[in-house]
């Protein structure tokens, strides 16, 4: 496998590049580590990896010289992010970059300004999530960073979790604006009695779901090694899920009483927590009932329980959520279904309260995903289905009709390859269906968030314009732009 070069993180966060590498030998990582999305056993050969200039484009500087290193049957249970057990493990994983595309401002750069097709930068990525006009990024080490664009101090509550931003509208610099930001580490955290402290090593992040993007409704996560949850951004719903009236956060702040917690998922103005032991909780509005809690209760600002348990799987999309019992291969649902994104009739009333959904044929269901108002469903033999809106061809069924208008609420994905894992987002209206080494999307085009290096909604499967053969762990996608972790294989290093 190749080795992993440690970056400088100074104020600049340039870290400095080692063009010739020494291979590094990784031990395979141990069975338990906590994942997100099914196994998957290939025979790879693996490119090195190099610290990149992390400078505004976000774009590596130099390819380096090197040897790769063969993998020959890495273990069954390769390192995922389908949530199994407590991440308070910290083995030794194999080394992922990550790649953008779409929307510029999702990083930070010239908005109005698009990437056509994946862009790698070179990294040690443990995780990666795309928001509304920002992206959240973990390292290896457990670093956090954030990049992005913040318009205004309207558009602006917290999200970032990086303290005091000041308004790019001032005469002094903004920490965010237009072209004057590369990704920042996040340094500084409040724990559970509010006091600010180092930021713990993180394992996973998911980033806030805001519609339009300036509506400063947007919230974000971080799940930390020890199984702590951190929260930051807008409370007025009490998604924060830290028992205050306070209206928002700049800060992340920890969540009293979670320390086991393995996934959680964000929707617009409410939060999930999965639980190592199975147990989902819920914070944040209730209005359509997006936190199952019953037509009674219009929010929560504290973790509350949600009537379910063996639990493998949380998703959400802008106003619903969607879970999975892998076991038992059973899947429900609460919130909203006004396009049947629950997969079924309810003359565009939601679920007040979690309601199984059931499915004819098919075989296991081992992963769920959401997009906006989309629901899609892997099973076992690699086959997808999924229902909901599917105004901009996101079903991915080959039209544009949605379920309510379908000869049945659950649709075939017409691709006839094997699909490994999904990947969507809260506010995406476009999906990626991730194979052994290639991935193909459908959906929402405008801002070239398919990565097909063309523009225009596709209702049918599409491939995405990667260089070269790619393992992808996982795609995130906001409104407008996208990101995955992975790397390209073959020895191929663009």
């Amino acid at each position: 496998l190749p080795p992993t070069i440690s970056p400088t993180l100074d104020p600049t966060l340039a870290p400095s590049l080692s063009p010739t590498l020494s291979p590094t030998i990784v031990t395979p990582p141990p069975t338990d580590f906590p994942t997100r999305y099914p196994t998957l056993s290939p025979t790879y050969i693996i490119p090195p990896t190099i610290s990149p200039t992390l400078d505004p484009t976000l774009a590596p500087s130099l390819s380096p010289t090197y040897s790769p290193t063969i993998v020959t049957a890495p273990p069954t249970d390769f390192p995922t992010r389908i949530p199994t057990v407590s991440p308070t493990v910290s083995p030794t994983i194999l080394v992922l970059n990550w790649y953008f595309w779409g929307a510029e401002e999702g990083r930070g750069n010239t908005f109005g300004e698009d990437q056509p097709e994946p862009e790698l930068i070179v990294g040690n990525i443990e995780d990666v999530s795309a928001g509304s006009r920002h992206t959240f990024l973990v390292e290896e080490d457990g670093t956090a960073y954030a990049a992005g664009f913040v318009e205004s101090g309207f558009g602006y509550r917290g999200h970032l979790g990086l303290g005091p931003i000041q308004n790019c509208n001032n005469d002094a610099p903004g920490k965010f604006c237009e072209l004057e930001n590369s990704p920042k580490i996040i340094e500084k955290v409040r724990d559970s009695d509010g006091n600010l402290v180092d930021a713990p090593p993180f394992v996973r992040v998911y980033a806030g779901v805001g519609v339009p993007a300036d509506s400063a409704e947007m919230h974000s996560i971080l799940i930390g090694r020890n199984g702590k949850v951190y929260i930051t951004g807008n409370n007025s719903k009490g998604q924060l899920c830290i028992r205050e009236e306070e209206e928002w956060k700049e800060y992340f702040h920890e969540v009293p009483g979670i320390s086991n917690a393995v996934q959680a998922a964000v929707g617009k103005e409410f939060t999930l927590i999965l639980t190592e032991d199975g147990d989902v909780y819920g914070c944040g509005t209730n209005e359509v009932g997006q936190i199952g809690q019953g037509r009674d209760v219009s929010f929560k600002n504290k973790p509350t329980k949600i009537d379910l348990s063996g639990i493998d799987q949380i998703s959400t999309g802008l106003s619903y959520a969607i879970f999975l019992d892998r076991d038992k291969s059973r899947v429900w649902g609460t919130g909203s279904n006004l396009y049947w994104q629950q997969c079924g009739d309810t003359g565009g009333e939601p679920f007040s309260d979690v309601r199984e959904i059931v499915f004819k044929g098919g075989g296991d269901i081992i992963q769920i995903e959401s997009s906006r108002e989309s629901s899609y469903f892997l099973f076992e033999d690699g086959k997808a289905r999924a229902c909901g809106r599917n105004d901009e061809g996101q079903l991915g069924n080959g039209d544009f009709v949605n379920s309510e208008n379908q000869d049945s609420p659950i649709v075939d994905v017409n691709l006839n390859k094997d699909i490994v894992r999904l990947g969507s987002g809260p506010s995406s209206q476009s999906v990626f269906f991730i194979l052994k080494d290639e991935v193909w999307a459908a959906g929402l085009n405008d801002r070239y968030q398919l990565g097909i290096n063309e523009i225009g909604s596709r209702e049918m499967p599409v491939k995405v314009d990667f260089q070269c053969e790619v393992y992808i762990d996982y795609v995130s996608s906001s409104g407008s732009h996208s990101v995955g972790d992975g790397f390209y294989l073959n020895n191929c290093f663009p």
